[in-house]
């Protein structure tokens, strides 16, 4: 099991700086890691990491956008939108028809055959609406996750050198915070990209048939 607090001390301890028992405090590790925390939270969680990974039907609005055929709800744990999904999509096969498939969470991995549909998001009123052209869509997004005993370990660790970064100018100073913050930047990144990769590889895509193949059939 994780915790916020165990989370912020696996990133002092990438500073030498210490360890806390709390969010709530004086000290100036406490105040960092309280302040920085969620914020570098969510900013870790545009990536997907699968834990954080959704989708589901888009809430249909009245409201009406100009040069928009439809409105939708933003989702309100939306942090980065990957893309909005027809309830069917067009599959390419081999170099001639299409297929329609309908919508499976358990597919959608398979970044080859995406379709991108063309969206924009808007602001009314303090209300996020999302502009699309086609109806009943769907949207496949990061969703922002706060309980930390859902983070995978490379979250975890990601997250701490992200913190660490933040952190440790602040709490160590400049002259040997600037070091610890390019390594903790670096290591960052490499998890991100190690979790880009996974994400990648995520899913079977059954092979496609040659036209000689499709013919025969």
């Amino acid at each position: 099991m994780s915790s916020e607090i165990e989370i912020c001390n696996i990133a002092l301890s990438n500073a030498r700086a210490g360890s806390i028992n709390s969010l709530v405090g004086t000290d100036v590790q406490t105040q960092q890691c309280a302040l920085k925390y969620p914020i570098l939270r969510d900013r870790c969680l545009k990536t997907t990491w699968g834990f954080n990974r959704k989708i589901r039907a888009l809430s249909v609005l009245t409201t009406e956008i100009y040069n928009w055929a439809y409105a939708y709800q933003y989702p309100t744990d939306c942090l980065k939108i990957e893309r909005l999904v027809g309830s069917h999509e067009e599959l390419a096969n081999a170099d001639a028809s299409v297929v329609s498939a309908l919508i499976d969470s358990q597919l959608l991995p398979l970044r080859n055959r995406r379709v991108q549909i063309p969206y924009e998001v808007f602001n009314f009123s303090d209300n996020k609406v999302i502009g699309a052209n086609e109806a009943d869509l769907y949207i496949d997004y990061a969703a922002k996750v706060t309980d930390p005993n859902l983070f995978t370990d490379d979250f975890i660790m990601a997250l701490s050198h992200l913190i660490t970064s933040e952190i440790a100018i602040p709490i160590i100073g400049i002259k040997d915070g600037r070091e610890i913050r390019k390594d903790s930047l670096q290591l960052y990144q490499s998890y991100l990209n190690e979790a880009m990769a996974d994400d990648m590889n995520d899913g079977y895509a059954e092979p496609e048939l040659s036209e000689f193949e499709t013919i025969r059939r």
